[in-house]
């Protein structure tokens, strides 16, 4: 008697079963997926609410209250994180730590932007309205839609996104301007997360790329700072897929360079400056590996590292060509504008001062260090530079941001070196900016190694770690959740204190000064903004963008 239970039924194919690796790599992108969703969806979200708050920003008591309220929902939204990680650490293990981290990442610039969002409440324009170099952006991305071309050595990503969202707000070049301006300082905690999960598990992802980039959140130009954020843990994943190159094959290592070259290539054409401070360390780190490459195992593993890095550079030559030929010609351009930065001590990096901080020129910038006029903070910066190098020398992401720590360095005391004698400045002080995030970045991998080493350690002598400890692991995930929310949060409210807008005339402070102009400038439609001094406002402005 034939076993109906096997019988296939009339009409009906099976399908083969999916292979394992086929399973693994589904479930890794629906996790990733997860990780990036919940990042932005938190950004988004503590953004919106700082939108909802009903405060006078021209006021000193409005600001406090406006960034206490910023802070109570970041509390709320911390908690509800712990909660959701609680729940998937029962529900779905694999994405729990994750979903956390991720979370954690979008609150981080989120309070930042939330805080720009009540700074420019009732205002039409971006930070510092039509002066400087935001001025100069909406005139170019005015160029773009009437088709004038655009200055040859600055990138042109930024004023095409502008011009873009210009026409998404009706053609209020302001409105855009200051919509797009805090998207990316929203986005800022997000990426920077999510480049460094290329490298590091999700903890370490949040607690070094995100802490690392703190010090770079600047709503005035929010791009440029992510642009660095970005390219450094590319660059090291390009040099990780060149060292693992006869590991992975030569079509996946070729189809991974080809794609980081197009994350380089996008970068580039947004801002392009971080690429000239670390070419010189960049260039000499690739030629150092592929001779290793060549020295270990021949003519055959040469070409599988020179493959994916010539698919990178391809692809990069592909997109950014053409930019890259213009800023190469344009290199007799001067910079002569002789700032604040350019009149301090040159070895003092862990912070910049931006081009008229006021009351830093009272107070003194640098400030006395405790270690021969050296601050603690930057002697921590050193030590985990040595830890990281000690420990974790031959790793990808210690000597990426070592050499393009050290390229930033050269060219910023050559340049400085140089300025009496050419007169022109070349932005060195940006270096500041470069040098710092690597730093911080070493000394969290300094930790990361050190950690692996003792696990190490601890599996070579058959050691485990005592039950007790194991059990209470996820109170550790929860306690590192929650105090990285709340070191992030006081640093995203410290951020947007200082952009808040006060009167020239009382405080002298150029970033609060920056709203304020916004505040006192007649808007596109010809009112003044809600909150303008005295409600009446100047239009000296908008006739350079008339003509």
């Amino acid at each position: 008697m034939t076993d109906i239970a096997h019988k296939p039924i009339s009409g009906t194919k099976r399908l083969p079963d999916r292979p394992e690796p086929y399973r693994r790599a589904s479930r890794s992108l629906v996790l990733i997926g997860a990780e990036v969703a919940t990042s932005l969806f938190f950004a988004g979200l503590l953004t919106y609410l700082g939108r909802r708050l009903r405060v006078n920003p021209m006021e000193r008591i409005g600001q406090v209250s406006g960034l206490a309220a910023i802070q109570l929902r970041l509390l709320v939204l911390l908690g509800a994180t712990v909660l959701l990680y609680l729940f998937l650490a029962k529900m779905v293990p694999a994405a729990a730590v994750r979903v956390g981290a991720a979370a954690v990442a979008g609150l981080a610039t989120g309070v930042t932007a939330a805080g720009h969002v009540v700074a420019l409440r009732g205002a039409d324009w971006p930070l510092n309205g039509l002066g400087g170099d935001i001025g100069y952006l909406q005139q170019w991305a005015f160029n773009v839609i009437d088709g004038v071309p655009l200055p040859s050595m600055y990138p042109p990503g930024f004023p095409y996104l502008l011009a873009a969202a210009c026409e998404v707000f009706g053609g209020d070049m302001g409105k855009a301007a200051k919509w797009v301006m805090i998207g990316f300082v929203a986005i800022s905690g997000p990426v920077a997360y999510l480049v460094w999960r290329m490298l590091l598990p999700p903890l370490w992802a949040l607690g070094v790329g995100v802490t690392a980039m703190l010090p770079l959140v600047e709503p005035y130009k929010p791009y440029s700072a992510l642009v660095l954020v970005i390219v450094i843990p590319v660059l090291a994943k390009l040099l990780d897929v060149v060292q693992r190159s006869t590991l992975l094959g030569r079509k996946r290592s070729m189809l991974m360079g080809g794609g980081l070259g197009a994350i380089l290539a996008l970068m580039f054409l947004l801002y392009s400056g971080w690429f000239v401070w670390s070419a010189v360390g960049v260039v000499v780190l690739f030629a150092i590996i592929l001779v290793m490459k060549h020295r270990e195992g021949g003519t055959r593993t040469l070409v599988d590292a020179v493959l994916p890095l010539g698919a990178a550079l391809f692809v990069f030559l592909a997109l950014a060509g053409t930019y890259m030929v213009r800023l190469l010609r344009s290199r007799g351009t001067k910079d002569t504008f002789f700032y604040f930065d350019t009149s301090t001590d040159p070895a003092y990096f862990a912070m910049w001062g931006h081009s008229a901080p006021g009351p830093q020129r009272i107070l003194g910038l640098p400030p006395l260090g405790e270690l021969g006029g050296v601050q603690l903070f930057s002697v921590v910066l050193v030590i985990g530079l040595a830890t990281a190098l000690g420990l974790a020398m031959r790793k990808p992401a210690v000597i990426t941001l070592a050499a393009c720590a050290a390229s930033a360095f050269l060219l910023r005391y050559w340049y400085a070196s140089h300025m009496e004698q050419d007169g022109v400045v070349q932005l060195y002080p940006r270096t500041s900016l470069q040098i710092t995030y690597c730093l911080i970045a070493l000394t969290g991998l300094a930790a990361y190694y050190a950690a692996q080493r003792v696990r190490d350690w601890m599996h070579a002598h058959g050691t485990r770690l005592p039950e007790r400890l194991v059990q209470r692991s996820r109170g550790g995930v929860i306690g590192a959740l929650c105090a990285m929310g709340l070191l992030f949060g006081m640093a995203g409210s410290a951020t947007a204190n200082q952009y808040m807008p006060a009167d020239p005339e009382v405080v002298e402070n150029a970033l609060s000064q920056l709203a304020w102009n916004s505040h006192n400038l007649r808007q596109g439609n010809g009112q003044c903004p809600m909150f303008a001094l005295n409600h009446q406002c100047g239009d000296f402005a908008l006739e350079r963008v008339k003509k």
